[in-house]
């Protein structure tokens, strides 16, 4: 019977060490602009172990700044979209 775990946590290993091999192998396939690649290689490793997947996809994205664009280039989109409000001069109340 130990040896029946044995060989199940050897086989559970094994799948997870796969899952994570091609779900890293889809997101570089994503990264060089193989999009279709990417998913099937994804959809592979999530057939074969989706917690293994899920935590590759974390790992990834801890890696990256939230955003990596550069400052400026987000300035003038923001500029673009709402112009700058000028104050004018200020209106007497009441």
């Amino acid at each position: 019977m130990a040896d029946r775990k044995q060989v199940q946590a050897s086989e559970d290993l094994s799948s997870a060490a796969q899952a994570r091999r091609l779900a890293e192998e889809g997101l570089h396939e994503q990264a060089i602009g193989h999009n279709e690649e990417a998913d099937r290689l994804l959809m592979q490793a999530q057939e074969i172990e989706p917690e293994v997947v899920a935590e590759v996809l974390r790992e990834h994205d801890a890696a990256r700044a939230p955003d990596a664009r550069l400052q400026a280039t987000a300035d003038q989109d923001v500029e673009r979209a709402l112009p700058r409000i000028k104050p004018g001069p200020e209106q007497p109340s009441g």
